[in-house]
């Protein structure tokens, strides 16, 4: 490095004081870092870790490919991201070694990328190193042709394992250069063909596609729930899928592996049972043992599943899931604009989990006997510990078990108290959630980006409408304003990340179509029109940017940006989060519901999306047959379109009637036997009606209600109307218009109570 460069990089350094923290061993006797590198002039909290390693780092971009041409060496891709403890890893044993960096500096141009910037290349060499490797995950260590063609890829490796790998292929690159390019042109065909898949067009037979997905039950851990084996993952994308065939056909059986997966994971060490939110996954198979990292897009996806899943079956325990995930996200992830930060750490203090967990003195020097009495009945924490020595707490049983409800000693301990005052349980976890707070935190991740913030205002946005909590929505409103206001440039240009005072890098498709999502549950959930003509605008750009003329699919990524021209990725598939393209035509569906408010309140004309959206699932036709279990939330998406929504809030004719039920009751017993009574809001636009009566009309449908095929536990008493509007005309007899209640009062059958007694199945047949 020259002086003059050195000199430069220097200034920049001490610009950024304060605001990252020198992560090396090698300083001075003032404690300043002996080296730098390029990433000192990025922003990302991942590349600034990197910033002081000895080695050259650049970041991505045309300038370090040019160097690579320039220089006749290959590249070291290093890929991975802030809160990943196998990337603390190999940061501390071989890119802060002298020796390794000697080694890469000499022979290599590396190159450090941040994986949530850049989700389009993080999956075009993570697909790379699955096909080499057989196996993927973080850090992704590649290494290129200067053309960012892959010859070699791997994951993490330990520093001597390393250092001889960089020897090897040091020499390879000198004496068989041929062999290395001839790799790296297989490996680059390879990744195309997996990223752009087979482009036939199969014939969808719905039926048959979910038959192969719901064989994924077989695969169930019916002891800890979710799917056998370890490491375990929340795997949200099958638990939604499952989650919608209960809510579509009462189906037991997916009930009860949602059921179960939940419920065992709120019991588990996944769960952070003081302070609510989901780490990534668990180690092991019964939920114990997380990494400790918490990535908001688990909150959002999993805070969201709860909900739904209490809404189905009633559970206290999933609701108080949801409210502790949700405190969560507001005390500890949200920045003050509104927005909310990408994640935090495994490790504090140099130790993985140090932050979470107990051993038996902290305990008792924290809570009081009675409360020490309670934590051991719950979570049966011990002087040997289950961790390290220490204690992960998890809950030996849910909170809702009648037996621990009934327990003679602690049952009363677990419920609000009459006065509204906290439980003993809560005031417990308080104390040690206070106690927690002088610790040192694990590192944040402050970055905002738009597609995990925006889901995360849907979340926080049904959450808010379904529990009557307003600050929930309040902060989706926020989260949603502050995007629009500063990530959203007019026209077309959608910015992913917002970090320091500023945007960067072009917006993802998953950007545009989670925030798409967000625009349109907040038109739902407050009918301000405004909402509506952002999602449609919105779509319009992702259309125009992310729309393949080829297939008549999407793209992942934007097509134009720094380094190398990559096989740009259109696929489906689900990952640790919902598969953008299934979101986006998820929207596609809704926007189309919508249309005549669109063509109504809007200056967005409704853009013929039945059609794009057959079209973008017949792109992905290909890959849904081959592997459906992988593609289940375009399946969603798809039989969204075909039978419609199962969202609280519901559209009919275009938009001209809309349908909102809250779960609004628990059933009721009484001598008689249990009963429910549910409230239903319909309305409709100015100028349109529906009838209840048909009188001499034949042409009039009137309204109806019915039980669904396969209800078994309800039967209707009775249906009334409230707060109707009747009109009576020469032709049309008990027409009703504008907004009014439907009460339904149900009665129970005697069918054994299941999963799915606490909830209803009602088919309404509406003429508008």
């Amino acid at each position: 490095m020259s002086e003059e460069l050195e000199k430069s990089l220097r200034m920049i350094e001490a610009q950024k004081s304060g605001l990252y923290e020198k992560r090396t061993d090698h300083k001075d006797a003032d404690g300043n870092p002996l080296f730098i590198n390029h990433l000192i002039r990025e922003d990302s909290p991942y590349l600034l870790q990197h910033a002081h390693n000895p080695v050259n780092w650049h970041s991505w971009g045309d300038q370090a490919f040019a160097a690579a041409v320039a220089e006749d060496k290959p590249i070291f891709l290093s890929i991975g991201y802030s809160t990943c403890h196998w990337c603390h890893g190999m940061e501390a044993e071989s890119f802060d070694n002298v020796e390794i960096a000697r080694l890469l500096n000499k022979s290599f141009i590396s190159i450090k990328l941040d994986r949530e910037q850049f989700p389009d290349i993080d999956d075009y060499y993570m697909t790379g190193v699955q096909i080499i490797s057989g196996q993927g995950g973080w850090p992704m260590s590649n290494f290129l042709l200067p053309d960012g063609r892959p010859f070699y890829a791997a994951t993490y490796f330990p520093p001597a394992q390393f250092a001889e790998l960089l020897k090897r292929i040091s020499q390879l690159w000198g004496q068989k250069r041929a062999d290395l390019e001839q790799s790296a042109e297989r490996t680059a065909q390879g990744i195309q063909q997996v990223l752009q898949g087979r482009q036939e067009v199969k014939d969808i037979e719905l039926g048959h596609i979910m038959a192969a997905a719901d064989r994924m039950l077989q695969r169930e851990d019916q002891e800890s729930g979710g799917l056998a084996g370890a490491p375990k993952f929340p795997q949200e994308p099958l638990l939604y899928y499952f989650l919608d065939g209960a809510y579509r056909s009462r189906d037991l059986r997916k009930m009860q592996f949602l059921d179960r997966a939940l419920s065992r994971m709120a019991q588990g060490g996944i769960y952070d049972q003081v302070g609510g939110g989901f780490h990534r996954y668990s180690t092991d198979a019964q939920w114990l043992v997380p990494h400790f990292e918490k990535m908001l897009y688990n909150q959002s996806q999993l805070s969201l599943l709860y909900l739904r899943a209490w809404r189905l079956s009633g559970r206290p325990f999933f609701l108080r899931v949801v409210r502790q995930t949700l405190d969560y996200v507001l005390r500890e992830m949200q920045q003050p604009q509104g927005g909310f930060y990408s994640a935090t750490d495994a490790d504090s203090e140099d130790q993985e989990g140090l932050f979470f967990v107990w051993s038996m003195t902290e305990l008792r020097e924290i809570l009081s006997p009675d409360e020490l009495e309670l934590a051991i009945e719950l979570y049966a924490p011990s002087e040997i510990g289950n961790f390290e020595g220490s204690n992960i707490l998890a809950l030996q049983q849910p909170l809702d078990d009648p037996g621990l409800i009934d327990h003679r000693l602690i049952g009363h301990r677990l419920i609000e108290q009459p006065d509204g005052s906290q439980s003993g349980l809560d005031r417990m976890l308080e104390k040690l959630l206070l106690a927690r707070q002088v610790r040192v935190a694990p590192l944040r991740d402050d970055k905002v980006i738009v597609a995990w913030s925006a889901a995360m205002a849907s979340s926080l946005a049904w959450s808010g409408w379904e529990l009557q909590e307003p600050c929930y929505l309040d902060a989706a409103r926020r989260a949603v304003d502050f995007i629009w206001e500063h990530n959203y440039q007019a026209p077309k240009q959608l910015f992913r990340i917002w970090l320091n005072g500023k945007f960067s890098i072009p917006a993802q498709l998953e950007d545009y179509a989670n925030l798409c999502e967000a625009l349109i549950a907040l038109f739902d959930i407050t009918d301000e029109s405004d909402y509506l003509e952002k999602a449609a605008g919105l779509m319009q750009d992702l259309l125009d940017l992310f729309w393949n003329e080829g297939s008549g699919g999407l793209y992942l990524g934007p097509g134009h940006q720094s380094g190398p021209s990559l096989a740009r990725s259109g696929s489906a598939v689900d990952g640790a989060t919902l598969s953008s393209y299934s979101v986006a035509v998820a929207c596609l569906a809704m926007l189309s519901e919508r249309e005549y408010l669109l063509n109504t309140f809007t200056s967005v004309e409704a853009n013929r999306y039945d059609a794009r959206l057959q079209q973008a699932v017949s792109a992905a036709s290909a890959e849904l047959d081959e592997y459906p279990p992988s593609h289940v939330t375009l399946i969603r998406a798809l039989r969204h379109h075909l039978e419609g929504s199962v969202s609280p809030i519901r559209y009919g004719a275009g938009g001209r009637l809309k349908l909102t039920a809250r779960r609004n009751s628990d059933p009721q017993t009484s001598d008689a036997g249990s009963w429910v009574e549910l409230k239903i809001m319909l309305s409709t636009l100015a100028g349109y009606h529906v009838t209840t009566e048909s009188g001499d009309n034949a042409q009039l449908e009137p309204l109806r209600v019915e039980l669904a095929d396969d209800e078994q536990h309800w039967q209707i008493e009775s249906v009334d109307l409230m707060s109707a509007t009747k009109e009576n005309g020469e032709k049309y007899s008990a027409l009703y218009t504008g907004h009014w209640l439907l009460k339904i009062v149900l009665s129970a059958t005697g069918t054994p109570a299941d999963l799915l007694s606490n909830s209803v199945g009602i088919e309404l047949l509406v003429q508008v």
